[in-house]
């Protein structure tokens, strides 16, 4: 718990000592980190911006002690709530709770074009609004676009405070305070609650702590200790901000909210350290308005994505250190904000697991089509749930997300039946992800020969030559049983092969049309086979009525899973198909 220590008689200077054991949540975890950063921050800064006494007098890896009188809290929160007036323009003049229009500073006309080309007279409306400086975020050490006034990523911060922690008016007037040169009250308030017994509780509004209310439903209301609760002014410059990803019903991409992931702060003093160096390497590319980097299909990706570059960050320092050295876990909220309310969509915890951490980094990136991304997430995350439930590892070669308890390819089966087709096997992206995913499961080496199935090109598996031998899987398996059908289907049918083809740009073109139908042709048939009897059937008359270069024992695999697990061996061909076709 934190304790106070009066160092005068008539208490003006004190120190608060924070243990990260005894705080209670990991926004207070998150907070104590934050408070640490600002510190370091406020020493940099100007003479004439510290007034007072505010330093960190011990910091180790289990909390610290913060020493500070009146004037040096006051100069805390000037730069935790430091803001300005700029001039934005607005798409639609601004109304009061009156309906009533406020007069913009002025108008201004430009030209812009269309998608289609058309150009048209826009009018914007200027009005002078309060912008968040961000304190140590707004500078080049955490945002390499920053460039003394905007960076995207403090932007992108700055956006998150005023539509989220400071989405109603009435909240923002520590900012308002600040940018208008008037006195703000908020440190005096502040020092006489911490001058209080260590036990002395205080309101705590939803302005500070995630979810919290002025009272339940069984009318029990929210409070926090003064000294805990202090803590709270500091944890947002420490979560990690997200923007969840949604495809519309027209196909185009929207942003839902923000989904924040809050580090659970396991060692202090080795955090602090690397956390700036953190933040400077996220990416400059945009995605629409937004950085790349922080646009995600599931909030609970936002988790996986900081403990991955927080490892990223560790191997680069400390070698072999695992991320859940430095934090215990990561709490992920999923904020929206709908008029004047900030709806709570979701609420999870992740704990650091690094088969998991691996899994996720090892296809980040290499994923481009957004439903099939999503749906590896959701059985990345339900493997690690299962696993934490069961207590079981993943044994090597089984085809799990690295965890058991959820395959890589469940769910795709109900994708393909309420999708069309032209969303998944006639989409590109969707077809390039499978050819990924499989490409994961192949095999590296070849232990036994005579458990082994023979590979050809990956990108032409029509070419018909062994380049090397695998390990039997059952990815594995079941993608080459569809390439050799592919191509053995378009020899005898068609007439084409592609090493006649390769080279002649006609020709490869007429191939590439051709194998995209009969993949498709056997795709629609296999989805409308829902029973388990048709289904097999099926698979034994088309997929393997052509001539095999699977060995015996890879055979017998293959037909005691198709009886066992027919439901994964459909979804596999199907998704084999999307990747071959």
């Amino acid at each position: 718990m934190a304790k106070a220590k009066k160092t005068t008689e008539k208490s003006d200077v004190l120190e608060l000592d924070y243990q990260l054991a005894e705080l209670p949540s990991s926004q207070h975890r998150a907070g104590l980190a934050g408070l640490v950063l600002m510190v370091e921050w406020l020493k940099k800064l100007p003479e004439e911006k510290r007034r007072g006494i505010c330093e960190i007098t011990r910091l180790d890896e289990r909390g610290a002690t913060l020493k500070l009188n009146q004037a040096g809290l006051a100069d805390l929160f000037n730069e935790v709530y430091a803001a300005s007036k700029e001039e934005q323009p607005r798409d639609q003049p601004l109304k009061n709770k009156q309906k009533e229009i406020i007069p913009p500073l002025r108008e201004e006309t430009r030209t812009v074009t269309d998608d289609k080309g058309k150009t048209k007279e826009k009018t914007n409306y200027i009005y002078e609004v309060v912008v968040p400086r961000g304190a140590f975020l707004a500078s080049a050490s955490y945002d390499k676009s920053f460039d003394g006034k905007n960076g995207i990523w403090i932007k992108l911060w700055r956006d998150l405070v005023w539509s989220i922690f400071r989405g109603v008016p009435a909240t923002r007037k520590p900012y308002e305070d600040r940018a208008n040169g008037e006195p703000a009250t908020d440190a005096a308030d502040a020092w006489q609650c911490l001058l209080e017994p260590s036990d002395y509780t205080v309101d705590l509004p939803s302005t500070y702590f995630i979810g919290a209310q002025a009272a339940n439903a069984e009318n029990v209301p929210f409070k926090d200790r003064a000294r805990l609760q202090f803590l709270l002014h500091f944890w947002q410059f420490i979560a990690q901000i997200y923007v969840p990803a949604v495809i519309n019903n027209e196909g185009k991409r929207d942003f839902v909210g923000y989904a924040l992931a809050i580090p659970d702060v396991a060692e202090l003093e080795t955090f602090c350290e690397d956390f700036p160096q953190m933040m400077r390497e996220r990416g400059l590319e945009l995605s629409g308005y937004r950085p790349r980097d922080c646009v995600v299909d599931l909030a609970v990706e936002s988790a996986l994505d900081l403990m991955r570059r927080l490892q990223d960050r560790l191997a680069v320092k400390e070698g072999e250190k695992n991320t859940h050295d430095l934090i215990l876990g990561a709490d992920v909220v999923h904020l929206e904000k709908q008029g004047n309310n900030v709806r709570l969509w979701s609420s999870s915890r992740l704990d650091p697991d690094q088969p998991m951490i691996n899994a996720y980094a090892n296809w980040r990136g290499r994923l481009w089509d957004p439903t099939f991304r999503r749906q590896r997430l959701l059985n990345l995350v339900k493997g690690s749930e299962s696993n934490r439930e069961n207590g079981d590892a993943k044994p090597a070669g089984e085809g799990k997300d690295d965890r058991r308890g959820a395959n890589w390819y469940d769910g795709f089966d109900a994708i393909f039946g309420k999708l069309p087709y032209e969303q998944t096997i006639n989409a590109k992206n969707f077809r390039h992800d499978a050819r990924e995913s499989f490409a994961e499961f192949i095999p590296t080496d070849n232990p036994n020969k005579e458990d082994s199935v023979t590979e050809t090109n990956l990108e032409n598996p029509e070419n018909g030559t062994a380049t090397e031998t695998k390990p039997i899987t059952t990815e594995y398996a079941i993608y080459q049983l569809v390439g050799t059908y592919l191509s053995k289907k378009l020899k005898g049918k068609y007439g084409l092969e592609w090493n006649a083809v390769k080279g002649i740009p006609a020709k490869e073109k007429e191939y590439g049309e051709m194998k995209e139908k009969v993949a498709r042709d056997a795709f629609l048939a296999i989805r409308s086979r829902s029973n388990q009897e048709d289904f097999i059937e099926y698979f034994v008359s088309t997929i393997c009525s052509v001539s095999q270069r699977l060995n015996q024992q890879a055979y017998l695999k293959v037909a005691e899973e198709l009886f066992s697990r027919t439901e994964d061996i459909r979804t596999l061909t199907m998704l084999a198909l999307s990747a071959r076709g």
